[in-house]
């Protein structure tokens, strides 16, 4: 496998390449380096907002019918998503689609029209996908465990944003965003597959161009995060919803592979430890799960889960207990082993694909700073030690740092402060 090319335009948009032989497809994405920790308190859901109505009509196809023919005719992919950190427009198609695709992903990227009828339009979807989010117990859960947790920081407000704010959308604001924040600087584009990279770089040429030069403004403001106790009742449900987490190390952190892998012992498998105390000793949930949620600057090891809610005052007790032996005594070493052989298979299969390779370029240029070869990334986990998992168990699994918001709580099995102590 060639050795990705990477290298920055003059006005400061980064550019990374893969050529994979073995492939007959070709994956691109523009990211954008702002998501909706970047907004400002009077733009909190523009990030998602524009990721929307870019797609309502571009200079080159003037309305949404024109834009999803040309879409179709790529024959391939193509689609978007907003994050805390990035915005991500993509697609995946055969080689000879290649142009095609570039100048569609382009369009998006600079030249959207904003046609008010048009907007309008997609702002009614935007506010029933709000509706949608709150309606699903584990989506809404876990905005409440951000919102608390990152409270008063841009972390702490839902990607989404606020129905009340959305709803006054329109051209204006979204094209102010925009100027702002589609600029040259903020643009990474990522690509893997059956790619020429001089070609390639011909065919970003005239888009690059079109970019305003200069940033828009700093990123967003350091996110502290602090300990708090939530509980929503909501009677609809049949379930109660958790999520309750420990801050944990950055994307940038020495301790990284560390924490994942902890996160695998916890929670990351049919053998993790709270998999098998929860639910196949005691029968307290159907699902169980734990996962790693690293920002710039920040992050949360979570833990998921639902269950009755007579039984979720236990759930959490028992949970704090595992927390607290893993935090006390770490791990065997075959649970070590166990959760490396986790983590290296994840990393093969995100190698198998030019679509999972666009995707992991990304991630390290905008996430870490570096690329790292395969061999790299198991070497990190490899030299992680019984001890070093120690060492970071007991610096995150503190239970005066713990997060937690719970949904779906009745009366008298609402989550207390002494149930978050082992």
């Amino acid at each position: 496998m060639a050795e990705p090319l990477r290298t920055l335009t003059p006005e400061g948009t980064e550019i990374l390449i893969e050529p994979i032989s073995h492939v007959r497809s070709c994956s691109v994405g523009f990211w954008v380096r702002r998501g909706s920790r970047h907004e400002g308190p009077a733009e909190e859901g523009l990030a998602h907002f524009l990721e929307h109505t870019v797609f309502k009509g571009t200079e080159a196809y003037p309305t949404p019918d024109e834009l999803a023919a040309a879409t179709d005719r790529l024959g391939g992919h193509l689609d978007a998503f907003t994050g805390k950190e990035v915005a991500c427009f993509y697609g995946k198609v055969l080689a000879d689609q290649l142009p095609e695709l570039i100048h569609l992903l382009g369009e998006l990227v600079t030249s959207p029209r904003f046609d008010a009828e048009e907007l309008a339009r997609e702002r009614s979807v935007i506010l029933e996908e709000i509706a949608q989010s709150e309606d699903q117990a584990d989506d809404w859960v876990s905005e409440l465990f951000y919102g608390g947790f990152w409270e008063g920081t841009p972390l702490a407000h839902p990607i989404l944003g606020r129905r009340d704010q959305v709803s006054t959308y329109g051209p204006t604001e979204a094209r102010a965003f925009f100027d702002h924040t589609y600029r040259a600087p903020n643009l990474v584009v990522a690509a893997a597959g059956a790619i020429e990279q001089g070609s390639f770089l011909d065919l970003l040429k005239p888009i690059l161009e079109r970019l305003p030069k200069g940033t828009d403004h700093a990123p967003g403001r350091p996110a502290r995060t602090q300990p708090f106790l939530l509980n929503v009742p909501r009677k609809d449900l049949q379930q109660a919803n958790l999520v309750m987490g420990f801050p944990a190390p950055d994307h940038r952190s020495p301790d990284r592979a560390a924490a994942h892998l902890l996160s695998y012992v916890l929670g990351g498998g049919m053998a993790s430890r709270l998999f098998m105390e929860l639910r196949e000793r005691r029968g307290l949930c159907y699902q169980v799960g734990s996962y790693l949620s690293p920002y710039a600057d920040t992050g949360a090891l979570q833990i998921s889960a639902s269950c009755a809610p007579a039984q979720l005052r236990e759930l959490v007790q028992r949970t704090m207990v595992e927390c607290a032996r893993v935090r006390q005594a770490g791990v065997a070493a075959d649970e070590l082993e166990r959760a490396k052989l986790q983590a290296r298979t994840s990393l093969v299969f995100s190698q198998e694909s030019s679509s999972s390779r666009m995707f992991s370029l990304a991630h390290q240029a905008i996430h870490q700073g570096e690329l790292y070869s395969l061999d790299q990334q198991m070497a990190e986990i490899e030299v992680v030690t019984s001890e070093d998992l120690l060492r970071v168990a007991q610096d995150l699994l503190d239970p005066a740092q713990v997060g937690l918001s719970a949904l779906g709580t009745r009366r008298g099995g609402e989550i207390r402060l002494k149930d978050l102590v082992a």
